[in-house]
């Protein structure tokens, strides 16, 4: 009987002592406190709004860690954190867990110099190495403006080529955060311009004085109902002014050969991404639908519809090994677009690899890449011993091989004397080797050959899919 009366006082004790005993006893539990450590400068309800569980929440165990995963992905692929650890702790009520969210910042506020060449990419300029094409100038980014995702840039460019930005954009306007909005105006004026495709390539004129002046104005609002998803629409104000010698080049560079074309656009953009990681993922799903009506009235100088899809896979069989996949595909309503409104492959992060050379103009194209990548350096952290902040002397990196294929084709083919890829399937493979940094960056230094028995090595500096 005493044997027994010491077992019970030795079990309340217990209990007493380690209440995470009770915690765990059931298959639920309820989240308690959320602590949030490390934010110096961002709000802590814009950490909350990107977790998978509130305060308050009944959770089930069995989806404990994919909630934590989850959690901590939604955080890292904001612009927001090098870090971020998610731990649970009793709380010392049964049935009750605490959180310790913990992240470590970036640096928001950056003013840099701007060095900017003229041309499509980096590789197009390394085939001409000409410096004298060089843009300089102020460019200052502040990505968490007073704490709350607010983004403020402001771009000043000199030179060769001249350009004025600033884009102001507020995620969050009402109580729930589900609905932001922002604005963008940018003037540019340009000495040299791309004026026509020759030999399945751009063609630049350039000019002692100012070839093409632009204005683009848009303003956006954007709803957020969960993490996953979001919807923009946006409306734009377009206008360029062009110089007689650049339309005496290439009449077409307009329709009708209007000097001062203008329009106004209405677009929609749904957005759903499910990556683990916003500027390398190694798993997950991303897909991008985009409506546009261009010519809102009979004042504007064009009228057609766009629609444009984007889809990226991932997937990782092994710790080593891993697969990406994308299919963009865009069709405009049969009307005939200037050239400067043509641009299809070669643009952007829209070309097959193996013609980063090569530029195809037309209304309509399709695009897929396929990446085998195996890991040669797995994610690892190097601490510097200066400078003695967290924001610049811990940097995470990784190293990568990748073998790919490309393929894509523009149409309807457009007959030119000059130019053969248009109506043409084109197809790319290579390996290449992707070296994964902090602040988002991705350096691609790749090996391809093409479907015209071309080989070539290229630099690239995001991720290709």
């Amino acid at each position: 009987m005493v044997f027994l009366q010491r077992l019970f006082i030795s079990f309340i004790i217990l209990l007493s002592v380690c209440p995470s005993l009770e915690v765990w006893a059931g298959d639920k539990f309820v989240a308690g406190n959320i602590t949030i450590t490390g934010n110096k400068v961002t709000r802590e309800s814009i950490i909350l709004r990107e977790l998978a569980f509130q305060t308050g929440d009944t959770l089930n165990k069995s989806q404990f860690d994919e909630l934590i995963l989850n959690s901590r992905s939604n955080l890292l692929k904001l612009p927001l954190f090098h870090f971020v650890t998610i731990d649970s702790l009793s709380s010392g009520n049964p049935g009750i867990v605490d959180f310790i969210v913990d992240v470590t910042e970036r640096w928001y506020i950056w003013v840099w110099p701007v060095f900017e060449l003229s041309d499509r990419n980096f590789n197009t300029w390394l085939e001409n190495g000409d410096l004298t094409r060089l843009s300089y100038g102020l460019f200052f980014q502040q990505e968490n403006f007073r704490g709350r995702l607010e983004k403020l840039n402001f771009k000043i460019k000199l030179g060769y080529q001249q350009e004025v930005t600033l884009l102001y954009e507020k995620p969050y306007l009402n109580r729930q955060k589900t609905i932001g909005a922002g604005s963008l105006i940018s003037l540019s004026r340009q000495r040299e311009t791309g004026y026509i495709t020759e030999k399945d390539k751009l063609e630049y004129i350039r000019a002692d004085n100012f070839m093409l002046h632009t204005t683009d104005l848009s303003v956006f609002v954007r709803w957020r109902p969960d993490i996953h998803l979001s919807h923009t629409l946006q409306l734009r104000y377009n206008k360029l002014s062009i110089s007689d010698s650049l339309m005496e080049l290439n009449p077409n560079f307009t329709q009708d050969q209007k000097q001062h074309p203008d329009f106004f656009e209405l677009s929609y953009l749904l957005r759903a991404d499910f990556r683990d990681q916003r500027s390398y993922p190694l798993k997950g799903w991303y897909a991008e639908v985009l409506m546009a009506k261009t010519g809102l009235s009979t004042a504007d100088d064009y009228n057609y519809y766009s629609a444009k899809l984007i889809l990226r896979g991932y997937h990782e069989f092994s710790k080593d090994w891993h697969l990406a996949g994308s299919f963009t595909g865009r069709l405009v309503s049969d009307v005939a677009l200037p050239y400067y409104l043509s641009q299809a492959l070669g643009y952007k992060r829209d070309y097959v690899r193996g013609y980063e050379y090569y530029v195809v103009d037309g209304r309509n194209f399709w695009l897929a890449k396929l990446n085998l990548k195996y890991t040669l350096i797995k994610p690892a952290i190097k601490k510097l011993k200066w400078p003695p902040t967290d924001k610049f002397n811990t940097i995470p990196y990784a190293l990568y091989f990748s073998a790919f294929a490309d393929a894509g084709e523009v149409w309807p083919e457009v007959k030119s004397v000059s130019n053969s890829l248009s109506g043409k399937f084109l197809k790319g493979i290579g390996v290449g080797l992707d070296f994964v940094t902090y602040y988002d960056k991705v350096f691609r230094a790749e090996f391809s050959a093409n479907g015209r028995g071309e080989t070539g090595f290229f630099l690239h500096f995001m991720a290709a899919i």
